[in-house]
């Protein structure tokens, strides 16, 4: 981290982070934190209690909380609670993460009179409800040229505010992708468990590739309200030897260490950290385009298939379990290309800048929302 602090450009960061920020980003949300800590600079995160967050737990970090009472009809309540925390941290700036926490940090921003920033992690809309709020950003921020140009079109008149900051991810030395290749193949899938239709054209290309003779293992990582049909279909199929369902573990890289190919089932309009991650540890990927997080580059950084059709993932399948030195090749095409675009320092500096650019912007009147 090149950039160090002194008491006229020190920042103190104030981090908002609800549920769904934590189970997708929390391994970014820890390479920021450290590398603030690294240039001398203290952090806050916001986040509720329920969280078990040790990823969260950095020196010079403190947590906080939010919501204190859990109750509904304690808002207002929670928010005065909050607001004397905070006072008494002296934050320089707000960052929240779209389409979480964006209201709460437009309000926080005016009582403590210090500027917001926003990262968006997913596309946001021209008819979001929150769009009001989303122009009195100082910054915003997007991790990919993809959402770069959605955030842009989705929030006129505001483009000078708008810089990209790729979210960066360490890349090991070795490559975990059939790094033994005589051992049974292993494929993970990390996706909600909401949608059993989705995964009926995968289970059917397992089952045809274990009648073919291929020793695979295939887990499904996450959770849903579709998980009780989907475990009816993997019982259905005579899958239950060969694929298993398991909730998020972690530390992730650990897991997906294990891992020969990572299956990306589809795109959720979401930056796609985990898979950011399976490719950092050096899994071949192969799935779904993937328009959001602008990662995949079909036969240069992963295999695409189509995702609704079994014959297209079966086929893929089979070449990357019958070709695996070529799948290797493809993981390890991968990992050079995070080398060069996905670095941890340079995340660090870009979100560095977009908290300088925001102090300097402070008491500035933003453009007002149109359209």
């Amino acid at each position: 981290m090149s950039k160090g602090s002194d008491a006229g450009s020190s920042v103190r960061p104030v981090l908002l982070v609800d549920r769904g920020v934590y189970d997708n980003y929390a391994a970014y949300l820890r390479r920021v934190l450290i590398g603030l800590v690294d240039v001398g600079d203290a952090a806050a995160v916001v986040c509720p209690g329920d969280i078990e967050s040790p990823l969260l737990d950095c020196p010079m970090v403190e947590k906080i909380e939010y919501p204190a009472l859990r109750l509904g009809i304690f808002s207002a309540t929670n928010r005065r609670i909050l607001l004397l925390r905070l006072q008494r941290f002296k934050p320089t700036v707000i960052h929240a993460f779209w389409p979480g926490q964006v209201e709460l940090a437009a309000f926080l921003s005016e009582a403590l009179d210090v500027p917001f920033i926003l990262t968006f992690h997913a596309r946001p809309k021209r008819s979001d409800r929150c769009r009001k709020a989303m122009y009195r950003a100082a910054r915003l921020l997007a991790p990919s040229d993809v959402l770069l140009k959605h955030v842009t079109a989705a929030l006129p008149g505001l483009e000078d505010r708008i810089q990209l900051a790729p979210i960066g991810c360490f890349v090991e030395d070795s490559c975990a992708c059939f790094r033994q290749m005589d051992r049974p193949a292993s494929l993970i899938a990390i996706h909600p468990l909401d949608e059993a239709p989705l995964f009926e054209p995968l289970l059917g290309a397992v089952r045809h590739l274990l009648l073919d003779g291929f020793d695979l293992m295939l887990v499904l990582m996450g959770s849903g309200r579709a998980e009780p049909a989907i475990r009816r279909q993997i019982r259905s199929l005579g899958l239950t030897p060969a694929v298993t369902i398991v909730p998020l573990m972690r530390p992730l890289r650990t897991v997906l260490a294990g891992a020969d190919v990572f299956l990306h089932l589809k795109d959720r309009g979401l930056f796609n950290a985990q898979m950011l991650e399976a490719m950092g540890v050096g899994l071949a990927i192969a799935g779904a385009e993937d328009p959001t997080s602008g990662l995949l580059k079909d036969g240069q950084t992963a295999v695409l298939w189509d995702g609704k059709d079994e014959q297209s993932i079966y086929g893929c399948l089979k070449r990357m379990l019958s070709q695996r030195e070529s799948t290797r090749q493809l993981a390890l095409n991968a990992q050079a290309f995070l080398r060069q675009q996905c670095g941890v320092s340079n995340m660090v500096d870009c979100i560095l800048d977009a908290y300088a650019a925001a102090k300097q912007t402070a008491g500035r009147r933003p453009p007002q929302a149109v359209g």
